[in-house]
């Protein structure tokens, strides 16, 4: 694959004008050029009033040496980094792991071991996002904290209301974030947070993310316990006790 930097067009501009310019600035005739991906786009406002999309964009090509060369020097051959999940052991599991809290980590932690057949469960202390929703919505109206759910506790972590913002990990070797970018865009996220800059979801869009995430861990035979706070462990007798009194047996709990 063939990246190509810097590509400068004015913020008001069409698919068909960025590809015209990607096709002159790299000198490709349009047949050697299969797709192009947008990989960055950021803004250039040095001139103000007028401002930019600054753009980098990754190639696929008919005769990729050939195109490289002809390009003087304008195209760059890189690796796509595709996220690889942890092989896991071949020792079958007596009980379900469970996983506690439904924050970004515990999220994505029961969305990887429900892919993988595992069955996770997800004890959070707070509410599901919807119910959450409407009590830090009283919180800023009243003033009055829920302990258990609020801004910090609750499905999907602080960041739900925090308008979702993302790290955009510039230097991640393992291909992480886009997998969690996508990962977003796959359950509703806009498509544009896997080339912006500064990538954003917004609050109203991320609650429905984070619930269709919960229902395809529960399709694929997780579960979620809701008002559910652990209170202690007991590593010896392989079991957590939720709420002060319950116990839940487990081979393997993790903290996210």
């Amino acid at each position: 694959m063939l990246r190509i930097s810097q590509l400068k067009l004015p913020v008001e501009h069409t698919e068909a004008q960025l590809k015209k310019k990607l096709l002159k600035t790299a000198h490709i005739k349009e047949q050697d050029l299969k797709q192009f991906f947008i990989r960055k786009r950021s803004v250039d406002g040095r001139k103000k009033p007028e401002l930019y999309y600054v753009y980098t964009v990754d190639l696929i090509v008919a005769n990729e040496e050939h195109v490289k060369k002809i390009s003087k020097g304008k195209l760059q051959t890189v690796q796509e980094k595709n996220y690889h999940i942890p092989e896991h052991g071949a020792k079958k599991l007596r009980k379900r792991p469970v996983v506690i809290g439904s924050g970004p980590s515990g999220l994505f932690c029961a969305y990887l071991l429900a892919f993988e057949g595992y069955e996770p469960l997800v004890i959070e202390r707070g509410a599901p996002v919807r119910e959450r929703q409407k009590v830090v919505e009283q919180f800023w109206k009243d003033g009055i904290l829920n302990t258990a759910s609020n801004v910090q506790f609750g499905e999907g972590g602080a960041g739900t209301f925090s308008d979702g913002k993302l790290n955009t990990l510039v230097k991640d070797k393992f291909g992480r974030n886009r997998f969690v970018l996508e990962t977003f865009v796959k359950f509703g996220a806009p498509e544009e947070i896997l080339w912006e800059s500064k990538p954003h979801i917004g609050t109203d869009i991320l609650i429905e993310v984070v619930e269709r995430m919960r229902e395809e861990i529960i399709r694929l035979g997780g579960e979620f316990l809701f008002h559910s706070q652990v209170t202690d462990i007991l590593p010896k007798e392989n079991c957590l006790i939720v709420n002060g009194c319950h116990r839940i047996e487990t081979d393997a709990a993790v903290f996210a």
